[in-house]
């Protein structure tokens, strides 16, 4: 063979030999790889927690009624669909309605933080106001039932004393059935230690549940004076400030025409109270006009104009005061399909005279209850203008921003 082609085959032999290396090279250090990692332990359920989860995407769900149910072998209430109902959402544009169901969330979240609901002053205060957000409706649907649970939550471990004032109102209204006065004056004796003047107001609500108003002075119909029971209890805890119970003696001034004094209370109650301040400017523009001549007034054709007759002959507008004949009128209008007659009337049953029969104080008071409203309201009498509570004795306790969520029906 020639010189020059075995130096030519020798050359070549060499770079396919140098080419080839890399390779066999590379090849062990993968199957090293796959050797390594077949021997490596698999990981244990304590690597896999520790390792941080991906954050899943979260979308806002649409708004719903809000329901709380309860767990399982717990009677506590749990977080099920917090939101707001169309009704709110009607009124109020989206971003509001987003504050809503925001704040919502977080007190759902802070109440249901620990183990136990109310087991820390944290949890039990968000249950306490989660009683008044469902109690009064503001901002969510009305639910007597569900605020007396949270109450109930709120009050175990007595980290929030305010909650006694929600049980003691809820037993007092029937939250949850018949009104219960006994349950209701423990919660009151409960909550007394802590805030004396509302306790003081509480036990006089419930006095006056079970006791109607005494005649003080003889007369007829809206001629005669009121006097309120147990006055002491009410004026001591108006005197330590609580302002509902300053608007009551205030409006029994009124009643009995003593105009000046009732200012004074409605002045004590006025910074706290929008109610307080609207029957300042009811006074101050009061019709002192003489009720006009008898009129005889013919049976209505129509449920709203009995309504509207019954009303002149229990309030005396136009006509002299006849309870006898606003009950037929009242009858008249519920028989025709009229709802604000049948209400009125079944208040009217609620407290008869210790006798028996229609107690005529209590005819008094109802006289201008507005049964159409959400708001109670007291009429001034003799007049044509309205006085006005508070919707509850809690009210006041509820935080600004739940007190702004509830409509405000003009009255």
């Amino acid at each position: 063979m020639n010189p020059c082609n075995i130096t030519r085959l020798a050359s070549l032999l060499l770079v396919v030999l140098a080419s080839a290396a890399p390779s066999a090279s590379a090849t062990a250090r993968t199957r090293a790889t796959v050797i390594a990692q077949l021997q490596m332990p698999k990981p244990t359920q304590e690597h896999i927690e520790a390792e941080p989860a991906p954050v899943p995407h979260i979308e806002s769900a649409p708004a719903t009624v809000p329901r709380i149910d309860t767990r399982p072998g717990d009677d506590q209430p749990s977080i099920v669909a917090p939101a707001v109902t169309k009704d709110s959402l009607a009124l109020r544009d989206t971003q509001q309605a987003q504050a809503v169901d925001r704040e919502l969330r977080r007190l759902l979240r802070t109440a249901e933080a620990p183990r136990t609901i109310g087991s820390t002053p944290q949890s039990a205060q968000a249950a306490w106001t989660l009683g008044l957000i469902y109690l009064h409706g503001a901002g969510v649907r009305r639910d007597t039932a569900l605020a007396q649970r949270w109450f109930e939550q709120a009050a175990r471990f007595g980290r929030e004393p305010w909650a006694y004032a929600g049980l003691a109102w809820c037993y007092l209204e029937g939250c949850t059935g018949p009104p219960d006065p006994a349950a209701a004056g423990r919660a009151i004796e409960r909550l007394r230690p802590h805030h004396p003047a509302r306790a003081d107001f509480l036990q006089w609500v419930l006095s006056m549940r079970q006791a109607p108003l005494q005649v003080a002075k003889s007369g007829v119909n809206q001629d005669q004076v009121l006097e309120l029971p147990d006055r002491p209890l009410l004026e001591k805890a108006a005197a330590a400030g609580d302002m509902h119970a300053n608007i009551e003696l205030g409006m029994d001034a009124v009643t009995n025409e003593r105009f000046e004094q009732a200012e004074q209370y409605f002045r004590r109650a006025g910074p706290q109270s929008q109610a307080a301040r609207a029957n300042l400017q009811q006074l101050a523009a009061r019709d002192s006009s003489p009720i006009q001549a008898q009129q005889k007034l013919p049976l209505s054709e129509s449920a709203e104009e009995a309504l509207m007759t019954a009303r002149k002959y229990h309030r005396g507008q136009g006509v002299p005061s006849n309870f006898t004949e606003a009950i037929r009128f009242y009858r008249l209008a519920d028989q025709r399909g009229s709802v604000q007659a049948r209400r009125i009337l079944a208040l009217i049953y609620s407290r008869p005279a210790p006798g028996g029969g229609i107690d005529p104080g209590w005819m008094q008071q109802l006289a201008y209850v507005d049964v159409g409203t959400t708001i109670p309201t007291m009429g001034v009498l003799g007049t044509t203008h309205l006085l006005h509570r508070e919707p509850t004795p809690l009210y006041d306790l509820m935080p600004v921003f739940w007190r702004d969520q509830l409509t405000q029906v003009g009255r």
